[in-house]
């Protein structure tokens, strides 16, 4: 029983397929289901369907209740393993280190699930097997189907991009009368893999209509959009990996260009929607307040006029099955949750300084030095040049917080009576005053446990109106919008500039175009040029903390220029008494330092599938 337990998890029996959901069949009751009597009707499909979407190893934030569409089967993360985390973009308080990771494994994130892959190949050979039973329906049958083939994509992708080449698996067999050596799958190659997963997600996107049937579920823009993910992964493997144990681990140089031109194609096939997926730009009147609400709002607004939503999983603390998730508690100031894991997450020093100002110049923080420190009247004013997009991410040192009544974001590390020579005043006490009367630490502290570690907050996803039952909050993660697209979009473009793609020359503002659109709603000067480098710069400040970046540093093989061996600082306001003014200093955080071993570029095969495969899986390079 080798590979039985590899591929086979899954029963044979449908009833996984249909449980939990209200399905009344007029059938004799039976221990296993018939392949018509699930997907010879529209609510044996759609339960079918659940079952996949659940599957998805979807990396959302935090969530308690598993199942449903997109529910949470497959990655859901906490505080301590965050991807951001591991990627430069944000670090943990100091008395959460060593809950938090310090080095990026290469099983993080990791996924092999083929008893998922068995109902992604039951469900399209059931809707396949049935379709003579939807006459006049045909449009909801294709898209049905389409959706089948679209989760099956997904699934090979979150494994090919962990693992490099896996088996490809396309037939779900009874297995009642096959041997084990007829059961036996090894590896496909990377490139293989890849190119499985392209004609995937070509069918699916020929199947599927325009709207998507339900909130959670695919539609054709979709698909296309995760085809140029995926083929911009496989770009990238022949870019910068090398080829290891014939192919299953690295793709050719000599396939860069084609991954390139696939990925170009789906994101133009993404863009070209009918004005059903745009930037969102609902509160952008281009004044800066305008600017800052407005990308705020992206990430809470679920309404219809947030256009840039495209493939979301939802949660809803309030439903009648509750699917709550608790980000928004543990990025809210601790004052104003006042639970324990609140404000643990804070945006790295480093990460900040990714960004542009307002004039398209590099963000600096103007802090002067230890002996010299600049002055200012309050802390926000050394954001003052800072574009919105960066206001809008984070919670910076006096901002006012949205959705709070005018609530500002009060943080001190500690007071000096004078500076330099007065006495400094730290404390992890929010009571603590200084003579003058004013407590030591600000409203939402520095470096203790109910603070946060940096004087700053990451602030993306966070609903600060979720005041019933902070951990119990209600926004959906977004696992695809439209700057994303865009962001495809160019960074395909300018790796084929002069390349024909589909009868046309590819050119510099094929690339600069899309750049400039999420430029200016974003609130910072538009480029003239670009390269590769200012692609890669705008995609890690535009979707940072929304775990792409995890993947992105591994595809352009970044980790060790990114993380390796490295610190990461910290931002502390100061208040002098007698100045009446604020100073800052930088902290490396030295209790933080990453590691990346170049083997984690691809995840270990788990030796139970090694050992159970006789042979047939063999170990990726270095483990």
């Amino acid at each position: 029983m080798r590979l039985r337990n590899i591929f086979l998890t899954a029963s044979a029996s449908f009833m996984a397929l249909v449980s939990g959901s209200c399905v009344s069949l007029d059938i004799e009751p039976t221990k296993n289901l018939r392949e018509d009597q699930v997907y010879g009707n529209e609510v044996g499909i759609t339960a079918a369907l659940a079952t996949l979407y659940a599957y998805l190893p979807i990396a959302a934030h935090n969530a308690s209740v598993v199942g449903g569409i997109n529910g949470d089967n497959g990655m859901p993360f906490s505080i301590w393993n965050n991807p951001s985390v591991v990627t430069g973009e944000a670090e943990v308080i100091p008395l959460r280190v060593a809950m938090a990771p310090k080095s990026c494994n290469g099983d993080m994130l990791a996924w092999w699930d083929y008893s998922a892959i068995r109902y992604a190949n039951l469900a399209i050979k059931g809707i396949t097997a049935n379709k003579d039973k939807f006459t006049g329906q045909e449009k909801k049958y294709n898209h049905w189907l389409g959706e089948a083939y679209f989760c099956r994509a997904f699934m090979y992708f979150a494994m090919v991009r962990s693992y490099g080449g896996v088996p490809i698996v396309t037939s779900a067999e009874s297995y009642v009368n096959m041997t084990d050596d007829e059961l036996v799958k090894p590896r496909n190659t990377e490139r293989e893999c890849y190119d499985f997963i392209a004609e995937d997600l070509d069918k699916a996107y020929e199947l599927m209509e325009e709207n998507e049937l339900a909130a959670g579920r695919a539609n054709k823009y979709i698909a296309a959009g995760l085809k140029a993910r995926a083929m911009l992964t496989a770009a990238c493997e022949a870019k910068h990996s090398s080829i290891q144990l014939d192919g299953l681990c690295g793709i050719s140089s000599s396939e860069m260009s084609r991954y390139y031109k696939l990925a170009y194609d789906a994101a133009c096939k993404a863009m070209d929607n009918g004005g059903k997926y745009e930037l969102y730009n609902v509160y952008n009147d281009g004044t800066e307040a305008g600017m800052i609400k407005n990308y705020w709002n992206i990430f809470i607004d679920e309404s219809s006029a947030n256009k840039e939503r495209m493939f979301i999983k939802e949660y809803n603390a309030g439903a009648s099955t509750p699917r709550p998730e608790n980000w928004t508690c543990q990025q809210l100031p601790y004052h104003y949750s006042m639970v324990t894991d609140s404000g643990e997450i804070s945006p790295t020093v480093e990460w900040l300084l990714l960004f542009d100002d307002k004039n398209g110049n590099p963000f600096r923080l103007n802090i002067g030095t230890d002996s010299d420190p600049v002055r200012y009247d309050n802390t926000q004013d050394l954001f003052a040049d800072a574009q919105p997009r960066l206001k809008a991410s984070v919670l910076v040192p006096g901002a006012e917080i949205p959705g709070r009544n005018g609530a500002i974001f009060e943080v001190r590390k500690g007071i000096y009576d004078s500076y330099p020579g007065g006495k400094l005043y730290e404390s992890a006490s929010f009571s603590e005053k200084h003579p003058s009367g004013m407590t030591i630490q600000g409203w939402c502290g520095v470096g203790s446990q109910m603070t946060n570690g940096n004087g700053c907050l990451v602030w993306k996803w966070v609903d600060p109106s979720a005041t019933a039952n902070f951990w119990a909050g209600s926004v959906d993660w977004i696992e695809m919008r439209y700057a994303e697209i865009l962001l495809s979009k160019a960074e395909a473009a300018v790796n084929l500039i002069g390349q024909e793609v589909n009868d046309r020359v590819v050119t510099m503002e094929d690339a600069l175009g899309p750049i400039n659109q999420i430029r200016k709603r974003a609130g910072t000067k538009e480029l003239a040029t670009v390269d590769e480098a200012k692609v890669i710069n705008e995609r890690r400040c535009e979707l940072a903390f929304e775990n792409r970046t995890f993947w992105d540093l591994k595809r352009w093989r970044m980790f060790e220029s990114t993380i390796q061996n490295k610190t990461f600082n910290a931002l502390y306001p100061y208040y002098v008494v007698d100045e009446g003014k604020y100073i800052f200093k930088l902290h490396e955080r030295t209790e933080l330092r990453y590691t990346y071993d170049s083997k984690s570029y691809y995840a270990p095969i788990s030796s139970d599938v090694i050992a159970k495969s006789n042979g047939a899986i063999v170990q990726n390079p270095g483990y």
